[in-house]
């Protein structure tokens, strides 16, 4: 065997030897498991033990230990972290849709409009405020401003408790609301009506809510009862007088709005 063939065979050694140990390298770099919560968060570190029935035990990257219970976890897959050198050399794992994370319980608020189809029209606008105590039940309180006369000055402004709630824990659900409470009546002596009485404020309502997120939009139907009593100066033939509308308003109303 001559010089130069050895020569090249420790030489062809030492090169497979590196590019071996390369790839080594390059196979055991950090790949982090990563966990995506119901609530949207994500979480990325090893596994250190996993119950199927109960949860996992998870060790952050920063070196914290906690215990996930399965109610929480919504998708669980591996990566590498974004300041590996190497990642371009592993396969993309597709993240998939973004989990449901609705907030069944807490502080709610919520922001809609109306428009009622009747023959006089009316629309409105109104805010509520309340507690989710679960998907299914949350109560609040909620006030606006509502004209259900687009002929007449005739001005509203409710105040009422609601209730309401969702059917499925799902991106799209069916919803229901119903609020009860008192409409103040406005009255407005520049346009002729110089006293309002207000009354009995009743609506319950259904429909989908869109999102399932902190952020959602929902569209649906309502029912509405408004009871008031408005008084107008009218002058017939020169003279002067007063006529008191008693009314019932019972509408059919198309609402959409925010919740959050």
């Amino acid at each position: 065997m001559t010089f130069r063939f050895r020569y090249a065979l420790v030489l062809f050694i030492l090169i497979s030897a590196n590019l071996l140990n390369a790839q080594d390298s390059v196979s055991t770099q950090l790949v982090v498991d990563v966990v995506w919560l119901k609530d949207g968060s994500k979480l990325s570190g090893t596994i250190l033990k996993w119950e199927l029935a109960r949860g996992m035990e998870f060790k952050l990257i920063t070196g914290a230990e906690l215990l996930i219970p399965k109610e929480e976890i919504a998708k669980v897959y591996q990566d590498l972290p974004f300041s590996s050198p190497y990642q371009e050399n592993f396969p993309h794992y597709p993240k998939g849709e973004r989990p449901f994370a609705f907030r069944e319980e807490g502080v709610y608020n919520t922001f809609s409009v109306f428009l009622n189809f009747s023959e006089n029209g009316g629309a409105g606008i109104h805010y509520s405020i309340g507690y989710r105590f679960s998907r299914m039940l949350g109560v609040g309180i909620g006030t606006g401003i509502e004209a259900h006369d687009f002929f007449n000055t005739r001005s509203i402004v409710p105040l009422y408790a609601e209730a309401r709630g969702f059917f499925l824990p799902e991106k799209i659900s069916p919803y229901y609301a119903l609020k009860i409470g008192y409409g103040f009546a406005l009255k407005d002596e520049l346009g002729g009506t110089v006293e309002a009485k207000g009354g009995f404020h009743f609506s319950p309502e259904l429909g989908v809510r869109f999102g399932g997120r902190s952020v959602n939009y929902y569209l649906g139907l309502e029912y509405k009862l408004q009871n008031a009593s408005f008084t107008t100066n009218w002058s017939p033939w020169g003279g002067q007088g007063e006529f008191t509308d008693v009314v019932s308003y019972r509408r059919i109303e198309l609402r959409t709005g925010l919740l959050f």
